[in-house]
This record gives C-alpha cells, structure tokens and sequence, in this order.
C-alpha cells in the first residue's frame, strides 16, 4: 500500500516534495525489492537518473537489512528536502547495521558499505520498539530532470 498517491491515480505516486514524505507499506515474508525500487524510481521521477539509480541501490539495500536481519519490516519512509533525499526504513528489531569490511572473496557483506559510501550520512534511530534505519543522499546536480509543478 502507497501512502500519499495522488489522487486522480491511486495507484501512481506523485513526486514527493519536500514537505510530504511518502510510505510504502512492507507486507509480507519476502521482500518485493522490484517493486520497492520500481515505487523510489516513480515517486523521484523528477531527478536525474544517476540520482534515482542512487537512490534506488540504498533503498534496497536498507529493505535487504531488514528482512535478513530484522524482524518485521513495516515501512520506507522517502522524504525531500532542497538537495537532499532521506531514505528511512523501519522494522522491529532493536538490532542496528554495522559497516562490515568488503573483500572480493566474500559475496555478501557489502550493502552498508555501499550505503556508507553513496551517502551524505547515515545511522539509526531506536524506538521502544525496533528501529528505523536512515540514509541521506546528497543531489549532485541543482536541476531535475522535469520540473516540479504546484
């Protein structure tokens, strides 16, 4: 389920702004990281593809976290503010992410040294219950791709 679709289209979500974060609502014992990729590339459709490749790469692997090593991932939370895209996904578990060391012999290991390196700053919020993990990607290019209108 998206929340804060536009209305005329429920099933589309609009760009967020940066006064509007939007969620998607994570079901399921699986992740559908397609659709989860496919839902951040729609709602920063305005942005240069570099940036929504960017974005999308951090999505996933935060989601990715969540269900390997959390439990219960509820939501991402995608929000806009200037130049800056933060990226919130949030579970129940108390466990935070860790930057573990990347090696070419190992084939797993490497999501929040990506996250590491592609963001402004990242970290971790712990609540009574769970956490919501957050990364900031910093836009390189002052222009988007189609302006926002409205």
């Amino acid at each position: 389920m998206i929340d804060g679709g536009d209305t005329s289209n429920p099933s589309r979500p609009r760009p967020a702004r940066s006064s509007e974060p939007l969620v998607l609502e994570l079901t399921g014992d699986v992740p559908e990281l397609a659709a989860v990729r496919r839902w951040t590339g729609e709602v920063l459709s305005d942005l240069t593809e570099d940036e929504i490749a960017d974005a999308r790469l951090v999505v996933s692997e935060l989601v990715s976290n969540a269900y390997e090593h959390g439990r219960h991932p509820l939501h991402v939370r995608l929000h806009r503010a200037r130049n800056l895209i933060r990226i919130e996904v949030t579970d129940l578990s108390p466990q935070v992410p860790i930057v573990g060391r990347s090696s070419v012999r190992v084939t797993r290991g490497r999501g929040m040294v990506l996250v590491d390196r592609l963001c402004h700053r990242w970290g971790a919020v712990r609540h009574a219950v769970g956490k919501t993990v957050w990364a900031v990607l910093e836009r390189r290019s002052g222009h988007s791709n189609t302006p926002l209108t409205g």
